[in-house]
């Protein structure tokens, strides 16, 4: 990619930021991810840019392998191909993607040690299915695709797309779609706690609500 599309992109993620996600789902209908999949890990804001694992048997050396190929700002995210057993994600994985500067990680599957990534100090926002014991193994790393288009929650996302998440869900999209809607947003946010005050203070509901 090139400088002054780096640039843009870094605007746009610096924007969104700043954004309510649930302002988001007022003016979009695609790139919402399956409730199924919460916030698991630190709470605390998730965005960046995707880094994708498709992983199509239970091998632990794949995920250490996208691990490694991380860079600072992406979100790695994990296509268990259906497998809600095995936990690809835990502390040390988690402290390896920090470690790599990753702002993120999104698996369609669960995760282990959930005490640790709820730890303050982890600084890495999981987002899974649920929790369990079970865990990926050591085998020979051939079985994940790395940087391939992949379905997390019943939206497909692809390596570079922008992946948004906080305790209301998680939203992937590329950058143009969510650049197209992002200012009417940031104007929804500025003019919503005026509104709110104005509804505690009393005003008449019918003007204040659109009622079609």
């Amino acid at each position: 990619m090139s400088a002054p599309a780096e640039r843009t992109r870094a605007e746009l993620l610096e924007r969104l930021q700043r954004v309510d996600l649930p302002t988001l789902g007022h003016h979009l209908e695609q790139g919402f991810v399956s409730p199924a999949i919460r916030r698991l890990g630190q709470p605390r804001r998730m965005a960046g840019t995707a880094a994708t694992l498709a992983l199509d048997t239970p091998d632990a050396t794949a995920v250490n392998r996208a691990l490694v190929a991380l860079r600072p700002g992406e979100v790695l995210v994990v296509d268990m191909g259906g497998d809600h057993r095995h936990a690809a994600i835990g502390a040390v994985t988690a402290a390896a993607a920090r470690a790599r500067g990753a702002t993120g990680i999104l698996v369609d599957g669960v995760v282990t040690d959930v005490d640790a990534l709820m730890d303050m100090s982890s600084g890495m926002p999981v987002h899974a299915r649920g929790t369990s014991c079970l865990t990926t193994k050591r085998l020979d790393g051939r079985g994940g695709r790395h940087q391939v288009p992949v379905d997390i929650g019943g939206v497909r996302v692809a390596p570079g797309d922008i992946v948004l998440g906080d305790a209301n869900g998680v939203i992937a999209l590329p950058p143009a779609s969510l650049a197209a809607v992002v200012h009417q947003a940031e104007v929804s946010d500025a003019a919503e706690p005026g509104l709110i005050q104005r509804i505690r203070a009393g005003e008449d509901l019918r003007t204040l609500l659109h009622l079609g």
